[in-house]
């Protein structure tokens, strides 16, 4: 890894040069120079910061990384300050690589630094890393104490990467063991008939190991400085070892979409196709609008809208017809670290057969924080409630009866990272979430734990 690289050249460099420092924690800012007794100077470490500046104002960029190499400081403020300088170097050198390196590993440890966030985030706007350059620019954006300039200047970059921001392509890949792929309750259900109760056994739960990927990106045409035409494409596929839970989705979305400077609203044609166990399932042509809207420099919403025709290639005569529904999202920065996102929807689904029509109602609440040492949690709980039009025959207390359903599946999800292990831009994430369904009808309800391994981009 290029830290023990580094950590090694400034070995190399501390024991083979004439010009030692002075290593006492008491004398970090002490501004004094001391001569040993062999003649040979020793400069503090606030003595190096200074005369380093000087070099690089007199654009002599070689003495001041051999200043700035020799050791590491113990005071984090200095250490900062001279990581921060050869991040300077490197910038007026061009090699923007290494300064985004050099940010990067000051976040590693100290995520909570929002003037380096917001520098990191120029880099990223150099490098036309637009969406990379908007997720540390909204994340900086949250410092009370930033000058109003900065704020300023912020508030433009976000325009400037939300009118550039006209393509992305995303990968995961990971495996996934689930210990109840069915969604299964097991145990017996029995009915009382003239020939005595008959019991049936109900499936058990199975296990199984998925590999799952997916896939995707986006394309927008630009036409003016406001209008473009996006289009979006998302591949998913989960693969298990037990084949009959293998699930293929393909979906694509295509619309103009109107960009200004707090915010963007976008309509598009959605389509997607559906395959379980390798053979067609489902398929659905409908329309959606979207709109988000920076409330703050630390609140963002959301909002949309959509309406998709369903139909089912086995089981159209009962379950075909189409879903409705209206969405919203909020995105609240705490500071350059910590952030929450609360996102809530209702739907509408009204089949052929109107004992499979429902109602839908989803709430979560998910909070992201970058740690030190390079660490990144997430958690998110969230419930779903499901409520279907019509009564329905369960079998209940030896009898079938007539029940109208309601559902409620909770789950909880908690992923981490380490932001510093890292494989071409990407980042390994390590998932684990537990589902519980509770029902009026027992028959319905499930408990299962899955844990998921993947692959994701680096932000």
């Amino acid at each position: 890894m290029k830290f023990f690289k580094y950590f090694y050249i400034f070995f190399f460099i501390c024991f083979s040069s004439n010009l030692v420092y002075a290593s006492d924690s008491k004398n970090q800012g002490d501004n004094s120079v001391v001569v040993a007794k062999d003649g040979v100077i020793s400069l503090t470490p606030v003595q190096i910061i200074n005369l380093s500046k000087k070099f690089i104002e007199d654009k002599n960029f070689h003495d001041a990384k051999m200043l700035l190499l020799k050791s590491s400081f113990n005071v984090l403020e200095l250490e900062i300050e001279r990581l921060h300088l050869l991040a300077q170097i490197a910038i007026l050198e061009d090699n923007i690589d290494t300064a985004i390196d050099i940010y990067r590993f000051i976040l590693d440890y100290q995520p909570n630094i929002s003037s380096i966030r917001f520098k990191l985030a120029q880099l990223y706007m150099l490098k036309k890393s637009w969406y990379k350059a908007d997720y540390h620019f909204r994340l900086a954006a949250t410092d009370k104490g930033l000058p109003d300039e900065v704020k300023m200047e912020i508030a433009k970059a976000l325009f400037i990467t939300r009118q550039n921001k006209n393509w992305n392509i995303w990968f995961n890949i990971g495996a996934a063991p689930d210990n109840n792929i069915n969604n299964a309750q097991s145990g017996e259900q029995c009915i009382a008939t003239i020939f005595g109760v008959l019991c049936n056994q109900l499936p058990y739960p199975e296990k199984a190991i998925g590999f799952n990927t997916s896939f995707g990106g986006n394309y927008e045409f630009i036409l003016n400085d406001n209008w473009r035409i996006r289009n979006e494409l998302v591949v998913s596929n989960s693969m298990y070892d037990k084949n009959e839970y293998d699930d293929l989705y393909i979906g694509y979305n295509i619309g103009p979409k109107y960009v200004f400077r707090k915010g963007e609203v976008a309509s598009y044609l959605t389509t997607y196709r559906r395959w379980l166990d390798h053979s067609p399932y489902s398929y659905s042509v409908g329309v959606r609008v979207d709109a988000n809207y920076d409330l703050t420099n630390r609140l963002s919403v959301g909002a949309g809208l959509r309406f998709s025709p369903t139909f089912y290639d086995d089981y159209g005569d009962y379950l075909d017809g189409n879903v409705s529904g209206i969405d919203s999202r909020l995105v609240y920065s705490f500071d350059a670290s910590k952030y929450i996102i609360f996102r809530n929807y209702y739907e509408m689904e009204k089949t052929e057969d109107p004992i499979y029509s429902n109602n839908r109602f989803f709430l979560s609440l998910g909070f992201g924080i970058e740690l030190p040492y390079g660490f990144f949690v997430y958690l998110e709980p969230s419930v779903l409630f499901t409520d279907y039009k019509e009564e329905r025959p369960f079998i209940k207390d030896l009898s079938f009866e007539n029940i109208k359903e309601e559902d409620i599946t909770r789950k909880y999800m908690i992923s981490f990272s380490n932001r510093k292990i890292k494989f071409w831009g990407f980042t390994p994430t390590f998932s684990y979430t537990y589902t519980n369904k509770s029902s009026n009808v027992w028959q319905r309800e499930y408990k299962k734990s899955a844990f998921e391994f993947t692959i994701n981009q680096r932000f």
